[in-house]
């Protein structure tokens, strides 16, 4: 056996709804619709379909209490409760023209002229307005009837003018439009007059009213001619219009007189000659039904009728809102449709192939619904309300029982669809609430009634099949007992016919044996009463649903609960197995059908559709199709839908994935736009993310990104919008997102952007964040300026100074070496210099080499000078001794500078934990100790040069002329050195000087200074959101 597939999900296929409820109904021209009002809306039939095609419907409109559709079918006109006529194009639900009627009450009747041009509006303040429609316009307005007008018609032939009109004051008048009067009344009527009828040649005129007769007048003198009597209440009258086409078929063999047509309160058409006064014929079917309360039939069964030439049919509309057409020719019934179902009981499945529902509602007829047509069949037989249907195996016979104590049986005929009553069974002492029948043979049902008993009816083998047999024979009760304390709620046969399980109002579910009729246990568990039993095809269980909400599973071995679903608010009214009783289906009182699986106890799927709560559910024998109705008179047809759905999932995946890998062969193309367009029509927006990274990655990533979205269509513009705002929510995306806002807003103009419906929406969730990234970046701008500060004072703090005090000369490369110094041995990273800085740096350095560079030249040429003069062109040991003693004191120098930047940073360090004041104090103090000992160290090691000048010059013999001269030479090189010194000192002076007081000014200046342009520029895209914002506000 294959496995079988759980189910999921259901979907509305069809429906069967209320479309009309009361008041006028209107056949088109062509015979294709059905015009019928309901509270405020007017629908619009297709009797093809028997589906509603139209609706026409205003916003917050009132009752609609009259229309009328203009005989070319092109205009349809409204009358509402508060006095507004509406003219509607009702092909395009377009309405065209909405004007103030004078009438101070509600219009109650409409008709159009012939050339559809004039309208007459009869009111129930006494008076009749005519309309011209094209010119838009009151043209006439009547006054003189002392009832409400319920009739208006005008004469058939156009050239003559002429509008009558009749009410409750039983009298019918004649109105003459061009002379605007009253040109004749026609009175002689006792009752209401409720129906006009004009001769093909417009010279005669038929009146029937509700005192039961038909006057025939002349309306050449407007003088009575005849009256016919016939005997009802009459609501419809219509002369024949071509009586030989029906001469055998509606008896019309008198050759003297006219045929006409009547409807009335006895729910039948009848044919008379005007001649005989005699009924010639009479339809055999009747639409009129008895109740048990009542002794004789409803008045009126038949309230209105309407010829339509197109189809030869006569509509007739009953008193329960049942329209029925019926051919001219015979009376046949052509088609019936439900305008309105009250609450729908209970429903079944019926016909070969599950082609036909049957209905039972708040009435005492049975409805037979075509799924294909909505055409509907109605079975008269019970005189009370229906209460539960069933039906056998096969399909073709249904069981149905009523409030009048009764049930009965009914067949189909497989060829002509008829349902007739082919047999009854009476018997109970109340009214029968439930009934089941046989599951494998058609030889018996069960009821159950509030006698508290329940029956078992045997079913005749030869029961009459054949519709034209009227004969109803009568069903035997097999076995009867009395089965529980309260009402009877509901029965159920097992799958093999031996077991019966009853449900009872007593709380409690019984066992029965059919064949041993008797009890086998019974079912404790639910705190109220039970609604539902049912058996599981498959397993020995029964399932149980109550009042009190829940739906318990019972084993049949032991009568013990096994499981329990918990779910619905409210009673659960039935319960069906699907899925070979691996799930159950259930509805209830708050309009909620739920999906359960028995195994895991879990509710899959919950039905919202119906707005009441749903009385009934079924399912047909493939389990394809679930119907459902309620107390909304609504009939819901569900299919399941499982496998189209998992067939569209997969496709859909099929589709994505195809997509994916065409994005991901356009980028790896380079088609960014291509690419652009094809994510947002995934609707992946971080896709389309990936590819504005991979833009913005390139070369001229910005102008290539500008150029992509220049070219994007205003759809994928207001889709590249929706995106970025999410990117945005992101601080991770935001600057891609701030980038991708920005080049929106600079091309496209505001009034562009704003006609985009979400437009407003988009910018609300933008603003808030673009706030917020501003803010955040602000603060780390500020903090970056403070480093930067920081840093600049650290290198004015660890300058080296001279043994005054002041900041000696030292060139770019001597700062370059003591920063890096620095920079080893703290481990931090060297931050790059600004460029006005290292410009002003490097033209300090090069001023200091130009004026050490003139002052060495002068040294060079006065020893030159003298080495001409001495004519002594080697240099003396003396000399390079003192080279060496130099080079030894520039050794030190570079080991004192180390150590001095050593105790420097440790000092930059101890003062970094302070306020700016202790900070710039410090490094004055420091500063000054740092002269200082630079000062003193660079005269000791002069001192140190001249004392080893001075032991050299003794230790080594020379000539005494060649000495002097040396020695001269010595001194002035030593003087000329000492020069350049003071020099230098005096300018290291004035840096420092300067530079300190650029300190003092720099300490002035505070940090928004350094951050306010970029502040400015940051601010850009926050200013223009704000104003497009304020814009769409």
């Amino acid at each position: 056996m294959s496995s079988c597939p759980m189910k999921a999900n259901f979907r509305v296929n069809n429906q069967i709804e209320a479309f009309y409820t009361g008041g006028k109904v209107q056949l088109s021209k062509d015979g294709r619709y059905m015009f019928c009002s309901q509270d405020d809306k007017v629908n619009i039939l297709n009797l093809e379909l028997g589906k509603v095609e139209y609706v026409i419907r205003q916003e917050d409109g009132d009752e609609v209490t009259s229309f009328v559709v203009s005989p070319d079918d092109e205009i349809l006109v409204v009358a509402y409760r508060n006095l507004l006529i509406k003219q509607w194009n009702w092909k395009e639900k377009q309405c065209t023209r909405t004007w103030k009627a004078i009438h101070r009450g509600p219009i109650v009747s409409m008709a159009f002229d012939a050339t559809s041009t004039l309208l007459a509006t009869g009111s129930s303040d006494f008076t009749i307005k005519v309309w011209d429609i094209i010119r838009a316009y009151c043209t006439h307005s009547f006054k003189g009837s002392h009832g409400v007008v319920s009739v208006v018609e005008f004469h058939p032939d156009p050239e003559k003018l002429l509008l009558f009109s009749a009410g409750d004051d039983c009298k019918v008048r004649v109105w003459d439009l061009q002379k605007t009067e009253s040109r004749a009344v026609l009175d002689s009527h006792n009752s209401s007059v409720t129906s006009l009828s004009f001769s093909k040649d417009g010279h005669t005129l038929l009146t029937g009213g509700r005192d039961n007769i038909v006057i025939i007048w002349d309306l050449g003198d407007y003088q009575q001619v005849k009256t016919v009597p016939i005997y009802e209440a009459v609501e419809f009258v219509m002369m024949i219009p071509h009586p030989k086409r029906y001469k055998t078929e509606l008896n019309l063999k008198e050759k003297d007189g006219f045929h006409f047509v009547t409807a009335g309160a006895e729910g039948v058409l009848k044919v008379w000659n005007s001649k005989s006064s005699r009924c010639v014929y009479k339809q055999e079917q009747t639409l009129a039904t008895k109740r048990s309360s009542e002794s004789k039939a409803i008045d009126a069964a038949i309230t209105q009728a309407m010829y339509c030439p197109a189809l030869d049919e006569i509509a007739l509309v009953t008193y329960d809102h049942n329209i029925v057409l019926y051919t001219l020719k015979g009376f046949k019934l052509s088609k019936q449709f439900v305008g309105y179902n009250e609450e729908i009981l209970d429903v079944k499945f019926m016909g070969e192939n599950s082609s036909h529902i049957a209905v039972a509602s708040n009435s005492e007829q049975i409805r037979v619904f075509e799924i294909s047509s909505h055409n509907c069949q109605i079975l008269t037989g019970h005189t009370d309300i229906v209460l539960e249907l069933d039906v056998f195996k096969k399909g073709l016979m249904l069981a149905s029982c009523s409030k009048d104590n009764t049930v009965r049986l009914w067949h189909m005929d497989i060829t002509s669809g008829l349902v007739n009553c082919i047999a009854v069974g009476k018997g109970h002492t109340h009214s029968v609430g439930t009934v089941t029948t046989a599951r494998l043979s058609s030889n018996f049902l069960v009821s159950g009634s509030e006698d508290q008993t329940i029956k078992v009816w045997s079913v005749p083998t030869d029961l009459p099949t054949n519709p034209d047999d009227q004969s109803i024979a009568q069903l035997k009760v097999k076995f009867a007992t009395r089965a529980h304390d309260k009402d009877i709620n509901s029965v159920a046969i097992s799958p093999n016919d031996k077991l019966l399980a009853t449900g009872s109002q007593d709380r409690s579910a019984k066992l029965w044996h059919l064949e041993r009729e008797v009890m086998l246990g019974s079912f404790r568990g639910h705190k109220r009463g039970i609604w539902c039993v049912r058996f599981s095809p498959t397993d020995q269980a029964l399932a149980t649903s109550s009042a009190d909400g829940t739906i318990k599973i019972w084993a049949l071995t032991n009568f013990s609960c096994v499981k329990t679903f918990e779910g619905h608010d409210a009673s659960v009214m039935k319960v069906v197995f699907l899925t070979r009783g691996m799930q159950l289906l259930s509805c209830g009182s708050d309009g909620l059908l739920k999906l359960w699986t028995i195994k895991s106890n879990e509710c899959v799927k919950t039905l919202d559709e119906h707005t009441h709560k749903v009385w009934t559910l079924t399912a047909n024998s493939e389990e394809t199709m679930v119907v459902s109705g309620g107390g909304d008179s609504r009939i819901i047809i569900w299919e399941d839908c499982t496998e189209v759905e998992q067939e569209e999932k997969r496709a859909k995946m099929e589709d994505q994935l195809m997509k994916e890998q065409q994005l991901s062969n356009l980028l790896h193309e380079k088609k960014y736009l291509k690419a652009i367009g094809l994510a947002i029509t995934l609707d992946q927006p971080f896709k389309l993310l990936g590819i504005v990274k991979t833009i913005m990655e390139e070369p001229e990533g910005l102008d290539g990104l500008t150029h992509t979205l220049g070219k994007l269509r205003q759809d994928q513009i207001d889709a590249t919008l929706r995106f970025a705002k999410q990117w945005n929510t992101n601080s991770k995306h935001c600057h891609v997102a701030q980038t991708v806002i920005s080049i929106i807003l600079k091309r496209k103009r505001p009034e562009v952007l704003l006609d985009n419906p979400d437009m407003q929406q988009t910018l609300e969730g933008l603003i808030p964040y673009t706030e917020r990234h501003f803010q955040r970046m602000n603060r780390l701008l500020q903090q970056a300026m403070f480093v930067e500060h920081t840093w600049q004072m650290m290198r004015r703090a660890t300058a080296p100074t001279d043994a005054t005090g002041e900041y000696s000369t030292l060139s770019t490369d001597d700062m370059d070496i003591i920063e890096s110094s620095i920079y080893q041995r703290s481990g931090v990273k060297r931050l790059p210099e600004r460029s006005g800085d290292s410009e002003q740096n490097s033209s300090e350095s090069s001023e200091d080499e130009e004026e050490g560079m003139s002052a060495e030249e002068e040294i060079d040429q006065q020893e030159s000078d003298d080495d001409d003069e001495d004519n002594d062109s080697e240099l003396s040991d003396v000399e390079q001794e003192n080279e060496r003693t130099l080079k030894r004191s520039q050794v030190k120098r570079s080991s004192i500078d180390d150590s001095e930047g050593e105790s420097r940073r440790s000092q930059v360090k101890r003062s970094s934990t302070g306020d700016s004041e202790g900070e710039s104090s410090e490094s004055e103090a420091e500063m000054d100790i740092g002269k200082e000992e630079m000062t003193r160290k660079l005269t000791r090691s002069q001192t140190e040069d001249k004392e080893n000048d001075v032991d050299n010059g003794r230790r080594k013999a020379t000539p005494k002329g060649k000495q002097n001269v040396k020695s001269n030479k010595m001194l002035k090189s030593e003087s000329t050195k000492g020069d350049v010194t003071s020099k230098g000192i005096k300018r290291v002076k004035k840096t420092v000087s300067s530079s300190a007081s650029s300190t003092k000014a720099n300490k002035q200046t505070t940090l928004d200074d350094y951050i306010s342009p970029r502040r400015t520029r940051s601010s850009n895209i926050t200013n223009r959101l704000r104003k497009t914002s304020t814009s769409t506000r």
